[in-house]
């Protein structure tokens, strides 16, 4: 009896060649490395740097800003649609006095 997990007859088999498990070996290694990687760049522990170069004062001047009043809203312009030039459809209606 055929389980509905198990996969089709038809479906190719995995190559059991060494160069497969090369290839399987590199694709694990560097995902290793790629996981080891991020998680040091997540754990890093950075120190802040005092650079006295880049410590400039800066002073606000408070400038007060005159905007002039805004002009009166626009008032929208109400466009009449064109005439309709075609009749409206005939509808055939079947079994229109029968109830099922």
């Amino acid at each position: 009896m055929l389980l509905r997990s198990a996969p089709p007859v038809e479906m190719p088999k995995m190559p059991r060649g060494q160069m497969v498990r090369v290839k399987l070996g590199c694709m694990a290694g560097l995902g290793l490395l790629y996981g080891a990687f991020v998680w040091h760049l997540a754990h890093e522990k950075i120190a802040p740097r005092p650079n006295p170069a880049a410590r400039v004062s800066i002073r606000f001047i408070k400038v007060p800003m005159v905007l002039p009043p805004a002009p009166p809203p626009v008032e929208p312009v109400l466009v009449q649609p064109a005439p309709v030039l075609f009749p409206p459809p005939k509808l055939v209606l079947r079994h229109a006095g029968h109830h099922r």
